[in-house]
């Protein structure tokens, strides 16, 4: 599949707010993986994902107000999650950004945060971090609510 796609409902009635995450991934094995663990995670509803800068900037121009959390990969097989993280600098007060991607040295972590990144975290060694963070913006938006 190529572009955006609406994933599956999560909201716990009882608590009434989710929080509402935008998953930008190319790699469906890896994007899937994401999304369950994100699922799985109590007062979390994964809303769209996309695959590419083109989807994913059009998305978010199109959906401003519909997600809590972007979660971006930069690097992407069309264009790059840069692009979506440049668009997010501009995002509402109480949504988040957080970089999910793969060989982040100090400067390309450095240039994410000097981009308003919340967070930066490596697939293959920060995921539990990146999932604990999820679970601390998931018990927020539960607060708020």
């Amino acid at each position: 599949m190529n572009s955006v796609s609406r994933i599956g409902r999560i909201v716990d009635a009882s608590t009434g707010q989710a929080l509402r995450v935008f998953v930008i991934e190319d790699n469906a094995e890896l994007r899937d993986l994401i999304v369950q663990a994100l699922r799985d995670i109590h007062g979390v509803e994964v809303v769209f994902y996309a695959d590419n800068e083109i989807s994913a900037t059009n998305w978010l121009s199109s959906n401003d107000g519909a997600w809590d959390l972007a979660v971006v990969d930069l690097h992407l097989k069309q264009g790059s999650g840069v692009g979506a993280l440049s668009w997010c600098t501009t995002r509402r007060p109480g949504q988040h950004v957080v970089v999910l991607s793969g060989s982040l040295s100090h400067e390309v972590r450095q240039k994410c945060l000097d981009l308003r990144a919340d967070a930066v975290f490596d697939k293959a060694t920060e995921m539990d971090a990146f999932l604990d963070h999820c679970r601390l913006l998931a018990g927020q938006a539960r607060t708020i609510a």
